[in-house]
């Protein structure tokens, strides 16, 4: 019955609005650097090595598409990951002005927010598929924090200090996606973004692609299931913060998709 409704193509291809609201279940790893404000450069802290902070987040995650005129799109994407980790230091590592000492114990922090806005135009010619690229850009705020009893190597040992740093920007990219209608009730789905360029204070790399299935069980409801990979590795120089944010999320987003 759903077929006959539908002509034997998946709602994702002929609505006009589409939703996507789920859970992200990604693997995070995250280091980041923090150079000194005389120009000397800082240690790259590995939140996984340094910090012993590898393990999976839950995060919410939503999608968004319309289509307007004939072969137009525009398309939104959302999540936010945030933790904290506390530790103690094995060795030396030197964070904006301060020289950590081994040791020390510390709780160190962050947290990412992603928006993306992309406009894209599809260039398919057959009914069950659908090929576009197109432009957008990312909205990124990345933040990162230590605090606790500190050893600053200045004879304070044991005061309690907190520095934190924190940028946010419009990263543009490109992209291209991909659609495949297996049937009325199952769609095949990916996408890829690029950029690796420099961008006013940001020079680096930024990819985020996806790829899965989206089974429709009622017709304008249904579940999907995806790999998503977002890898992000760039140069920051701001004033409160020079030095590096490199971060990779990968994991699977479970969702419930709504189009009408």
């Amino acid at each position: 019955m759903f077929a006959e409704e539908q002509g034997g193509v998946h709602p994702y291809l002929t609505d006009t609005f589409s939703v996507d609201l789920g859970v992200y279940f990604p693997e995070r790893q995250l280091r980041v650097r923090v150079d000194s404000p005389t120009g000397g450069p800082g240690d790259t802290i590995s939140f996984q090595g340094d910090l012993q902070d590898r393990r999976s987040d839950e995060v919410f995650s939503l999608n968004f598409s319309w289509r307007f005129g004939e072969k137009w799109q525009l398309v939104g994407q959302y999540f936010k990951s945030k933790g904290s980790r506390e530790a103690v230091l094995e060795k030396d590592i030197e964070w904006k002005d301060l020289v950590i000492g081994a040791g020390s114990s510390i709780s160190a922090g962050q947290e990412f927010t992603l928006t993306r806005v992309f406009f894209a135009r599809d260039f398919s010619i057959k009914e069950r598929h659908e090929f576009g690229i197109g432009a957008g850009f990312h909205w990124l705020e990345l933040g990162a924090s230590i605090s606790g009893n500190i050893n600053d190597g200045s004879g304070a040992a044991g005061a309690i200090r907190t520095e934190s740093v924190s940028a946010s920007a419009p990263l543009p990219n490109i992209g291209a996606w991909y659609v495949y209608s297996i049937s009325p009730d199952w769609a095949f789905k990916s996408r890829l973004d690029w950029l690796s360029a420099s961008v006013g204070a940001y020079d680096g790399r930024l990819i985020n692609a996806s790829l899965g299935i989206d089974y429709k069980i009622f017709r304008n409801a249904g579940v999907g299931l995806s790999y998503n990979v977002f890898d992000l590795d760039v140069g920051v120089k701001k004033s409160g913060w020079h030095g590096r944010w490199d971060s990779t999320y990968q994991g699977p987003y479970a969702y419930l998709s709504l189009s009408w």
